[in-house]
């Protein structure tokens, strides 16, 4: 059975199986087997009417056929027997029989039959084809389906239900086959955007490039592209030739129509002649198509004959052909790049020229040059001739002349070879040679004879007419070339530093690139890094404002590197993009020859005094005599109510003024808002007496520039060289400068101070303490001290107060606070002490398991700090601190409680106690304690200390007295009910005996 089940179609095999049928005994699925095996024999020789009958038949006998898959095969080809011989009726009811049959993984076979049907009755399959679609189906079979109800959908004019097609056919259509339909699509919903965008990707693509043709040809045409259609008619003009005559009918018409509307009237006849040429053929094809198909229905064949063709005919077409060639060859001509030199130019347009006709040689002869260009076989051979080898040519015949030849080589007049210079053989046997005006000669050697000079005569006509055309192009680029060359030899040259800049791109000529160290083409974004920093800005908005439109210009200064750089900037447009041509111009010799003066001046240019450079040149005079330095201040609380314009001019005002009064002196501008005086004397009582008419003088008279305001000089005197011999200017000033400093601080009511040096000597000593404090700071060299605070009622120590101490230096404390917050360095000494504090403690638990209430001083600048309360979490959580054995105590006045509520409340919320030194703090938050200064022993003093207890008790705070220092008055305050003192009659007690104390305490304890 293998054997027969082997047997390809044929009559032959057909009678094999018949007889083993009949001879051999099978099985039921055995003899089914064969039977479809017959049945599929019969239907490969086209026997239709045999498959229908005996499918049928064997059908009918069937008992039971549910449970036999193997009949699905059988029932398939009944159906398509049925299809065949059009019994639509028969092939619609196995249809049904085969899907009853089928797996239902394979249920979709009988839905595939059943849209053929259809397709073939002229129904409606389009709802079929969309239900089957959502069932599970294989790759191939579901894009098949797609692209037909793709199909569907464009001929039924649903573009928009045939768009969202589109993703599945790109997931599944490795080939991409789909592209013509996605094209059609996209034109039907005249998204011509993406259909270019898709068209241009397919342009080159062999399979679908004429398909991309098309979609282009119909998107140029309504955009009016006039360039780009011109373009598409030269790349895709010869493979028209060769598509379907429907495809060519529709191209034709297309181009015709565009150019009728345009109003080209030789591109409209070409095509419309074209067009009605293809409208023939396909009236040709119809007609043998129909009878051809009558022959066959009668059986008659048809037996070509040969059909004579008179010359006029073959001649029109001729010259409709060598038309379209002239079209077409000058379209190309304008397509070569203008960039190509003219050799170049000639070489790819005869190349093309002899896809349309076969020659021997094209031959150019330029008359200006005397450059002969020779073509042969795409190589384009050039060399310049001398007069003398082409005198006897026909060149030279009809350079004199410029008539038009045309013939045999026995026709010449000179029977000279002009790419020889041998006499004329048998290299052709025709030629045509037309005169290119004035300018040259173009001649073509031809292989063929010809018979008829008519033939080739317009074809060659119209080259040479295309090769004058190139050479007044030519004429135009080489003008155009030779100013290009020109302003391009300006960018290039070093007269000027010159930059062109595009939105994207920028270009320096040689001499910008040696001003400013750059690249031809640095980017943009790396010229700015090399700007000022606060100079960018300025610099992008500058440029954004000149890219906005042309015609714009700038002149912008800045620092580049380290030169000053005058930047010189206009916008031009070319074409559609604006561009920015700068010039840069190097001026830091003009900015160093400034800093030079204004380093060389003496005279300061706002007030006219003298400055400080002039003070310097002029000190050397000065301590080589005996006389007095005044530095001068004046009211500068006016600063923030005026403004500094105004401020400056009222110092102005001040300055002039000043040198007015002080005839025998001189007066310098030392800076800002300061006036260096030296006056010629130094007896005390004299420079006493000045300086009071002096003030007295600036008291009497009213401000111009600021009314009823008072200059209120504040003056620091050094008599030299009664109090300092010192010789170098900046110890001078420096003396002077402190001095002022020192009257403003302690003295802010005397008008002026003379030097001392024991105010220098403080100083010193003060920066002494503070680097001591710095040092200290860092290498944990402070000491802590702790003051006692006294429960008068049970007679113990209620809590302790931590201070700092400088053992090795004999420093107060209160006075080396005053020394850090004048150095600014208070902050870091405070929370230096709570560090301090946290350890002492950390430690104290360790070794006793016992810990103290310790109050630290912490002033209000420090604790209004937005990073205290962390600084001090972040220490309670490192020595592990309970927080309730910390107070801190807040010492300063106007501490603003309300702007620190929240601050207060976060310490408080955790047991941290909070006391204070202000009155008006303690009666506006609820503080732990309240401390006051015992500062008198009036009896009104006391009854206000009593008056306080009473309220605070009220009110659940402490009040703690300092500063007691006799018996007399612990007495006395414990008469009035005050239960918390401190003060020096009880020692304070550093915190090794405080250790050791507790640490014998806990030791007698146990």
């Amino acid at each position: 059975m293998k054997k027969i089940l082997s047997l390809e179609p044929s009559q032959a095999a057909i009678g094999e199986i018949l007889n083993f049928i009949e001879t051999t005994t099978l099985t039921v699925l055995e003899h089914q087997t064969v039977f479809i095996h017959l049945m599929k024999t019969y239907y490969a020789l086209e026997a239709y009417p045999i498959v229908l009958e005996k499918g049928i038949d064997y059908h009918s006998k069937l008992i039971l056929d549910e449970n036999n898959p193997d009949l699905e095969k059988l029932y398939e080809l009944i159906y398509l027997s049925a299809m065949a011989l059009e019994k639509y009726d028969i092939a619609y009811g196995y249809i049904g029989h085969r899907r009853r049959v089928l797996p239902v993984t394979k249920q979709y076979l009988a839905a595939l039959d059943l849209i053929e049907f259809k397709k073939k009755t002229n129904q409606n399959y389009t709802e079929d084809i969309e239900k089957l679609l959502t069932d599970n189906l294989p790759d191939k079979t579901r894009l098949s389906l797609l692209k037909a109800l793709l199909v569907v959908y464009l001929k039924q004019g649903h573009a928009n239900k045939a768009i969202t097609l589109i993703d599945d056919l790109k997931r599944l259509d490795y080939e991409q086959s789909y592209i013509p339909l996605y094209l059609k699509t996209l034109l039907s919903l005249q998204n011509f955007d993406e259909a270019k965008k898709v068209a241009s990707q397919y342009r080159e693509d062999k399979r679908y490039a004429m398909d991309a043709f098309m979609a282009l040809l119909k998107i140029y045409i309504h955009e009016n592209d006039r360039h780009r259609l011109a373009i598409l008619d030269g790349d895709f003009n010869e493979r028209l030739d060769d598509q379907p005559l429907e495809f060519k009918e529709e191209a034709y018409r297309l181009f015709a129509q565009y150019y009728q509307s345009i109003k080209i009237q030789y591109l409209h006849e070409s095509y419309e002649k074209k067009h009605k040429a293809v409208l023939r053929e396909l009236k040709k094809v119809k007609k043998v198509q129909e009878t051809t198909s009558d022959d066959d229905a009668s059986g008659i064949q048809v037996t070509d004959h040969q059909v004579s063709i008179d010359t006029p005919s073959v001649r029109s077409k001729q010259n409709i052909y060598h038309l379209d060639a002239i079209i077409e060859l000058t379209s190309y001509a304008h397509q070569i790049d203008y960039n190509k030199n003219y050799r170049e130019f000639l070489r790819l347009f005869f190349i093309r020229a002899s896809e349309f006709v076969e020659v021997s040689d094209f031959i150019v002869f330029t008359k200006e040059d005397d450059m002969l260009y020779h073509y042969k076989k795409e190589r384009l051979y050039d060399k310049a001739l001398v007069k003398e080898t082409y005198e006897q040519t026909i060149i030279a015949e009809m350079l004199i002349d410029g008539q038009e030849r045309f013939g045999t080589p026995e026709t010449m007049t000179y029977q000279k070879n002009i790419l020889t210079g041998k006499p004329v053989d048998d290299a052709f046997k025709y030629y045509y040679s037309f005169a290119l005006y004035d300018l040259g000669v173009f001649v073509v050697y031809m292989q063929d004879e010809i018979s008829d000079p008519g033939t080739y005569y317009d074809l060659f006509k119209g080259i040479a007419t295309i090769i004058y055309a190139s050479f007044k192009d030519e004429e135009r680029l080489k003008k155009l070339r030779s100013d290009n060359n020109f302003y391009e030899n300006i960018f290039k040259s070093d007269i000027i530093q010159m930059r062109i800049m595009e939105p994207h791109h920028s270009n320096y000529n040689v001499a910008s690139q040696k001003l400013l160290q750059v690249d031809s083409h640095l980017p943009y974004e790396l010229f700015l890094r090399n700007l000022g920093v606060h100079e960018v800005k300025n610099y992008e908005q500058t440029i954004q404002r000149m890219f906005q439109k042309p015609g714009q210009m700038d002149v912008i200064t800045y620092v580049y590197l380290d030169k000053q750089i005058r930047e010189k900037m206009i916008s031009i447009a070319h074409k559609e993009t604006i561009y920015i041509i700068s010039i840069f111009d190097d001026i830091t010799y003009i900015y160093d020859e400034k800093a030079k003066l204004i380093e060389e001046a003496t005279v300061d240019f706002e007030t006219s005094l003298l400055n400080l450079n002039a003070l310097h040149h002029n000190f050397e005079n000065y301590i080589k005599d005996k006389g007095s330095f005044l530095m001068i201040s004046f009211n500068e609380s006016i600063l923030p109510i005026y403004g500094s314009d105004t401020a400056l001019k009222f110092f102005k005002e001040f300055g002039q003024r000043s040198q007015k009064f002080f005839e025998e002196g001189t007066v310098y501008r030392y800076n800002t808002y300061l006036l260096f005086v030296y006056i010629p004397i130094n007896d005390i009582r004299s420079v006493t007496r000045l300086l009071k008419d002096y003030i007295k003088y600036l008291n009497a008279t009213e401000s111009v520039v600021i009314s009823y305001e008072k200059f209120e000089p504040k003056i620091a005197v050094i008599r030299y060289p009664v109090v300092t011999e010192e010789k170098l200017p900046s110890k001078i000033f420096r003396y002077l400068e402190l001095s002022l400093d020192y009257l403003k601080r302690t003295n802010p009511d005397d008008e002026f101070i003379f030097f001392e040096h024991s105010i220098y000597e403080n100083e010193v000593f003060e920066q002494q303490v503070i680097n001591y404090l710095n040092q200290a700071i860092e290498t944990n060299q402070l000491s802590l001290s702790f003051e006692q605070i006294i429960d008068l009622n049970r007679q113990v120590i209620w809590q302790y107060e931590s201070d700092l101490i400088l053992e090795n230096i004999a420093v107060d404390s209160k006075y080396l606070h005053v020394i850090a917050k004048k150095r600014n360095r208070l902050q870091a000494l405070e929370h230096h002490h709570i560090k301090m504090v946290c350890e002492f403690l950390s430690t104290l638990e360790k070794e006793t398991e016992k810990l103290i209430k310790i109050t630290i001083p912490v002033s209000k600048d420090t604790f209004n700090d937005i990073h205290f309360n962390p600084y001090v979490f972040g220490l309670f959580k490192t020595y592990g601190i309970p927080f309730e054995f910390i107070r801190f105590k807040i010492y300063g006045d106007n501490l603003k409680i309300n702007q620190h509520l929240n601050q207060m409340k976060e310490l408080t919320d955790v047991g941290i106690g909070l006391d204070t030194t202000s009155v008006e703090a303690a009666l506006s938050y609820p503080f732990n304690a309240l401390h006051l200064s015992l500062k008198g022993h009036d009896d009104k003093w006391y009854q206000y200390i009593q008056s306080m207890q009473t309220l605070l008790n009220h009110h659940q705070m402490a009040c703690i007295i300092k500063d007691v220092k006799t018996n007399d008055q612990r007495s006395k305050l414990q008469s009035l009910g005050i239960t918390y003192i401190q003060g020096q009659m009880y020692q304070p007690i550093t915190a090794d005996r405080l250790y050791l104390k507790i640490k014998e305490n806990v030791s007698h304890e146990t």
